[in-house]
């Protein structure tokens, strides 16, 4: 296993990547402290060997008070922090207005800053841990109708590149995600919302050189790699896990 005993706070936990993430963490050896945004997501994560279900508004700096201090004085210490949690925001500048474009910078971007601004007083105590943000594809590269979610995704990129640099000579490292398509709850409920599901679904695939999605759990075993002593030369990247999308 990659993990002897390590704490991972996983936000976002109740599906998708967030819960594949969980139980690989878990899988391998980790303690893991898995986050959802409300009660009625807590029955999901029930039966699964996590140490800790948890509810985190990762919107709210008083939620990450709480959980990362609940957290050490359980635990000792948060050794990784998944930033996983996010909502995809559609709509080109004229669709998006102000409110909207807020609520994307906040559940996208200012949520990874409180996150990391949680842990790190304690990792640079240890002088040790790893965080691993989920970006998106749409982060290092351009896409049609995203553009407060690309901004925000975007800046999780350039943030943690900053991060990454900041406490490299602490012991820290700081990666980010940036995944394309993936087989999540949230795409299948975006293709509910179109008048033409197969076309639509056909040309997201068609993106893709490899000629299919992401898994969730394909793109949650890059997650725990990050976080691993596998990459531990690794700091500041950005990794795409997008089928050679980024590639063209």
């Amino acid at each position: 296993m990659r993990f002897d005993g390590e704490v991972a706070l996983i936000t976002g936990a109740g599906s998708g990547v967030g819960l594949a993430a969980a139980r690989r963490f878990a899988a391998e050896g980790c303690r893991v402290v898995a986050t959802v945004l409300n009660g009625a997501q807590l029955p999901v994560l029930a039966g699964a060997p996590f140490a800790e279900r948890l509810i985190l508004d990762v919107r709210r700096e008083e939620d990450w008070t709480r959980v990362v201090a609940a957290v050490e004085a359980k635990f000792g210490a948060v050794d990784i922090l998944f930033n996983n949690a996010g909502v995809t925001i559609r709509g080109d500048v004229a669709a998006t207005d102000r409110a909207t474009w807020d609520e994307a910078l906040l559940a996208n971007l200012t949520s990874v800053y409180l996150g990391c601004r949680a842990v790190l007083p304690g990792m640079r105590r240890r002088r040790r841990g790893t965080v691993v943000n989920n970006a998106s594809i749409n982060g290092i590269r351009g896409n049609t109708g995203l553009v407060a979610y690309s901004a925000a995704k975007g800046g999780v990129v350039a943030m943690t590149r900053s991060l990454a640099l900041d406490h490299a000579a602490e012991g820290i490292r700081v990666n980010c995600l940036c995944p394309a398509a993936i087989d999540t709850t949230m795409t299948r409920d975006y293709l509910d919302t179109v008048s033409d599901r197969g076309a639509v679904e056909a040309a997201i695939v068609a993106k893709h050189p490899l000629g299919r999605i992401a898994t969730a759990d394909e793109v949650a075993a890059v997650a725990v790699f990050l976080a691993s002593a596998d990459a531990g030369f690794i700091t500041g990247a950005a990794i795409p896990v997008d089928g050679g999308r980024s590639a063209r």
